[in-house]
């Protein structure tokens, strides 16, 4: 996980964020229609295909909040949290504190699905550079 700057081990991990995962892990934005807009399997494909997914779908994996179970539509005790996008960032890109960020930032509740995503498309290129200083300190 990266969340340690300026060691060795980090600058590693930090290349492990631009390289892509294998095919099973992608993550994929679906359509309304059910068919896939989109497979991200790295750091790089998400910063530059994100600006082209709806708002709304972009904010549908960003940041959610439910009380039907996932699988059928029972109601739950409680809202339950969805960040699909701050743990497939987690757990397959490795980029703890990227995740971290783009889930505080779905927390803040923007009303507006087309400012949460520029404001999560900021946020992706902003931890971009960090990581490119970080692999090749100036």
């Amino acid at each position: 996980m990266i969340n340690v700057v300026g060691t060795e081990p980090a600058a590693s991990l930090a290349k492990d964020v631009f390289k892509k995962c294998s095919p099973e892990l992608v993550f994929r934005f679906f359509g309304s229609n059910g068919k896939v807009l989109a497979e991200i399997s790295n750091l790089s494909e998400l910063i530059s295909t994100l600006p082209d997914i709806p708002a709304t779908i972009a904010q549908f994996h960003i940041f959610r909040e439910t009380d039907q179970d996932l699988f059928d539509s029972r109601q739950l005790d409680g809202p339950v949290v969805r960040s699909d996008l701050a743990l497939w960032i987690n757990y397959v890109l490795g980029d703890t504190e990227l995740s971290r960020r783009v889930y505080e930032v779905g927390k803040a509740k923007l009303s507006d699905p087309e400012t949460l995503k520029k404001k999560v498309i900021e946020l992706l290129k902003q931890r971009e550079q960090e990581l490119i200083h970080l692999i090749r300190p100036t």
